[in-house]
C-alpha cells in the first residue's frame, strides 16, 4: 500500500492520479490492467510449482 501512495511511475501512479483528478476510465484500467497481470503471474507460478512438484 505504501508503494501505491508514493510512486512516481507505473500503475500505482496511474491509480493515485487518476482518483485525485477524478478520471475513472483511467483508475479502472489501471486496476483491470494490474488483476490481468497478477493473474498471468499466478498462472505462470502455478506451471513452475506443478513441474517442480512432479
Amino acid at each position: 500500500m505504501g508503494e501505491l501512495l508514493v510512486s512516481k511511475k507505473g500503475l500505482g501512479y496511474l491509480i493515485m492520479y487518476g482518483s485525485q483528478v477524478f478520471n475513472i476510465n483511467l483508475v479502472i484500467t489501471s486496476v483491470v490492467i494490474l488483476g490481468v497481470v497478477s493473474y498471468i503471474m499466478y498462472y505462470v507460478i502455478s506451471l513452475v510449482e506443478k513441474k517442480i512438484t512432479k
